[in-house]
């Protein structure tokens, strides 16, 4: 994972009260546990040679995300988010890659929102869309991952590291709803 990333988040905070509030001017309250991961947020950075990117963001307060995972016998065994965005943002990003780190795509891709706000010991309601850049981030990294094994088993690319680049330099383009059944990813 690269290192770059994590010496943003490793300088000291302000208190949250001091810099976020509700639309009445009031601090927003976080329980412990969403502050410890705002804080000290988990697994951050880009992994590098990843088995699957995802990138999500919600146009309508400006938080994006991105999240690699990588795989070994099915399961994830690192990821890794960067994220531009509020505390929430931040938190509930770190607790999905928490919830997911060590489960197979198919335990990973049932993670939901209300996962994360529970793991969290709940979230302020005028934050709680936050828990969703996480898991939808999550969801489009391992329909990448779907996409991968795809493209290599049809010969599309020669193997992951192929695919990497194409799809970084923009050359493979696919729609990841093609994938989805019924909300679900098969």
């Amino acid at each position: 994972m690269t290192q770059d990333w994590k010496r943003l988040y490793e300088k000291k905070q302000a208190p949250i009260d001091e810099y976020e509030t509700d639309e009445r001017g009031s601090p927003i309250q976080y329980s412990e546990k969403a502050m410890d991961h705002f804080v000290n947020p988990r697994n951050v950075g880009r992994i590098e040679n990843w088995d699957g990117f995802g990138c999500f963001g919600d146009p309508a307060c400006g938080d994006s995300l991105e999240m690699t995972i990588r795989l070994k016998q099915e399961r994830i065994v690192e990821i890794g988010f960067m994220v531009y965005g509020c505390a929430g943002a931040i938190a509930t990003s770190s607790m999905v890659t928490e919830l997911a780190k060590g489960k197979t795509l198919s335990e990973a891709a049932r993670i939901r929102d209300d996962d994360v706000i529970r793991a969290l010991d709940g979230l302020p309601e005028s934050k709680q869309h936050c828990s969703l850049l996480g898991v939808e981030a999550l969801r489009l990294a391992i329909i990448d991952t779907m996409v991968m094994r795809h493209c290599i088993s049809e010969g599309l690319v020669k193997d992951a590291q192929d695919y990497r680049e194409k799809r970084q330099e923009g050359r493979l383009k696919y729609d990841p709803n093609q994938f989805l059944k019924g909300g679900r990813v098969e």
